[in-house]
């Protein structure tokens, strides 16, 4: 079920399987640009709530993949930043 608010925002339901998986409805992953692959961090805020985002790598990203790890005696390349990526725990 999809509900319009006034407020611009968008509901929807989904229905949780038996392991423990949902399908986002078609209108919330186009509205949020999510496609096969694309990554969902899920945050709880209170108890019983949660919100989620899809995980973009932009610069504050980085910079956290960045302080994981030892500090490199080198700049990291872009493939150090990849390896960190995949490293990255939500």
């Amino acid at each position: 079920m999809n509900l319009a608010r006034p407020d611009r925002t968008l509901a929807a339901e989904a229905t949780v399987t038996s392991k423990g998986q949902i399908t986002l409805p078609k209108r919330i992953r186009q509205r949020l640009g999510i496609r096969t692959g694309s990554r969902i961090r899920f945050v709880v805020d209170t108890p019983g709530r949660f919100q989620g985002e899809p995980v973009l790598y932009d610069i504050e990203d980085l910079w956290a993949l960045a302080d994981q790890g030892p500090r490199p005696k080198r700049p990291m390349t872009a493939e150090d930043m990849h390896a960190a990526k995949i490293r990255r725990k939500w």
